[in-house]
Order: structure tokens, then C-alpha cells, then sequence
């Protein structure tokens, strides 16, 4: 049963399955499916782990992942 608290279920069912017989043919197989995968998605893939590491584990606001800039000069237009 969920709680107010516990976070969302993450629908993973898209996720490849394989069955492996040693750690290098695991390696191999991550391998070739990281190569195989086109640029968008493993853009996709990276950020969201960093999204998942800086909310789920560090707890910070996602909001503090946006491009932060300061304002170092004013003009009127």
C-alpha cells in the first residue's frame, strides 16, 4: 500500500530485458544497447539520473537544476 510520502512508481516496463550467462556478456549487452541507443536518448537517460541523484538523494529542489545566471548589467532601453 502506498503512503502520502513514498514517491512515485516509475513506469519501466519500455526497459529491454535479457537473459545473460557471465558479467562480461552483461557488459557486452549494456554495451552495444548504450551504443545502439541515438543521442536523444541517452541524453534522456543521463538526465535523468542526475535529476534522480540531486531530488531522490540529495534532497534539493529540482528547481536548482536550471541554468543559473546573475545579472551583471542593466541598461534603459
Amino acid at each position: 500500500m502506498l503512503r502520502a510520502m513514498d514517491p512515485p512508481v516509475k513506469d519501466r516496463s519500455h526497459w529491454p530485458q535479457a537473459k545473460l550467462a557471465s558479467f562480461d556478456e552483461v557488459r557486452a549487452y549494456r554495451i552495444r544497447q548504450w551504443q545502439e541507443a541515438g543521442c536523444a536518448a541517452r541524453l534522456a537517460a543521463t538526465w535523468e539520473l542526475v535529476f534522480d541523484y540531486w531530488v531522490g538523494m540529495k534532497g534539493m529542489h529540482p528547481d536548482e537544476l536550471r541554468l543559473q545566471r546573475t545579472v551583471t548589467k542593466l541598461t534603459r532601453v
